[in-house]
Parts: C-alpha cells; sequence; structure tokens
C-alpha cells in the first residue's frame, strides 16, 4: 500500500474542493496558484489524482489539460457521444436525403472558413509566424480543439517527396467509415483549404482526402499541397 503523506492528503482535499467549486474546469498553473502550490507539485498531484480517477482530466491538444470533478467525467462522455450522433444525423439529412450530393459539404467547409472558422483558429494562435508549414502544422492543434469527440487523433506529416506538401491523418472520424457520413469528410476537405488558404494569403492550397475509412482504410487522410503565388 502507498503511503500518502499528511502534507500531500491536505493538498488533494484543497484540489478537490477547488474543482467541486470550478465546473468550468481549471489548468495546472490556475490550480497552483489558488491552492498556494509550485506548478511541478501541483502537476505531479493533480496526474496521480486523475489516473486513481479522483479528479477527472481532459486533455485539449498536446499541452493543455484542465481538470474537472470526477462527476463532470460521465458528462462529458454522454455530450461527446450525443454529439457525434448530432452531427452525423445532420449531415446524412442534408446531404444525402435533401440534396443528394456530399461533396456539396466541401463548397460549405469553404464557406465556413470565410464566414468565421478562420478568424476562430486566428485566435488562438495569435503568436504564430502564418507561413504555409507553421498553419498546416499547428492545423493539428486546432482539429483536436475543436471536434466533437475527445478520442479522436491528428497527425501530421510531411510529405515524403515533396516538401510543397503535407498529410495530415484523423484518426477516429465520427464518419465512422459509413457512406450516409461521407459528407463529414467533404466538409472537413473545405474546411482545410479554406482555412490554410485565409491565413496563408495571396498564397493558396490545393486538398483532397486521399483515404477515408468509407473505403476500408484505418483512417482519414488529407493530402495539402500549396499552390504558386497569384499574381495580382
Amino acid at each position: 500500500m502507498m503511503f500518502v503523506s499528511r502534507k500531500a492528503q491536505d493538498y488533494q482535499m484543497k484540489i478537490l474542493n477547488l474543482l467541486e467549486e470550478e465546473d468550468l474546469g481549471l489548468s495546472i498553473s490556475q490550480i497552483a496558484e489558488k491552492i498556494g502550490l509550485n506548478r511541478n507539485s501541483t502537476a505531479k498531484y493533480l496526474e496521480i489524482m486523475a489516473e486513481k480517477e479522483i479528479i477527472y482530466k481532459r486533455v485539449q491538444g498536446p499541452t493543455q489539460k484542465l481538470f474537472y470533478p470526477i462527476r463532470k467525467s460521465k458528462s462529458f462522455e454522454a455530450r461527446a457521444d450525443y454529439m457525434v450522433k448530432f452531427y452525423q444525423t445532420l449531415h446524412s439529412s442534408l446531404f444525402v436525403d435533401m440534396l443528394g450530393a456530399p461533396k456539396k459539404a466541401r463548397e460549405i467547409g469553404e464557406r465556413m472558413a470565410e464566414r468565421g472558422i478562420t478568424k476562430l483558429y486566428k485566435k488562438q494562435f495569435e503568436n504564430v509566424t502564418l507561413t504555409f508549414e507553421n498553419v498546416v502544422q499547428f492545423i493539428e492543434i486546432a482539429v483536436e480543439i475543436t471536434y466533437p469527440t475527445p478520442v479522436v487523433k491528428i497527425n501530421v506529416q510531411r510529405h515524403p517527396k515533396n516538401p510543397n506538401s503535407f498529410t495530415i491523418e484523423i484518426k477516429n472520424c465520427i464518419c465512422d467509415g459509413h457512406a450516409d457520413y461521407k459528407s463529414i469528410c467533404e466538409i472537413q476537405t473545405g474546411l482545410f483549404k479554406g482555412v490554410i488558404n485565409g491565413m496563408i494569403a495571396p498564397e493558396q492550397v490545393f486538398v483532397e482526402e486521399i483515404e477515408c475509412q468509407i473505403d476500408g482504410f484505418d483512417s482519414c487522410k488529407y493530402l495539402v499541397t500549396k499552390l504558386e503565388d497569384i499574381e495580382d
């Protein structure tokens, strides 16, 4: 049996009481400041408590973690399941039943980028230099932050034969390999193109989905290629 010092117990109780008052979650730094402990020690306590399921940890991107009272875990899981089913039903109803054209979603994705999604992503990464290479790399973080389910994993890799191309792989895409949800991948294609174009203008990119779970692949993969500068 692992011995827990009285001091550790006191800090863990402070953390529990603090999180019970903060349903929106707190970061490591915020918790450390509120309980009067250095960040490294606070992070250690938080990880131990999360591993023991005393509190709930939610990872948002590769560096950001938020902590909640354990009672929130089921609500997050239920909300994620609900949102996935909501998006799937929305896409099948609109693009299959009404329009009969899943590829129309690609145009809508580009329009969404123009009407505010690009601005939303820029706000998250306002200190990043907006080059093609940097933008594609932080798209990985942006997608993980905004995706409706926490199990999604994004992997960005430079193309081995073309320095002006990257692949963006989405594991656990909510298309779920179902043909009725193909428009989910199409709208993602348009979003990638619209957001990246908006950030690196006047340069532009070409985006295509080269692998899809619907076609039997393990993930959905997109090829992003930078085009030549646009002449004025």
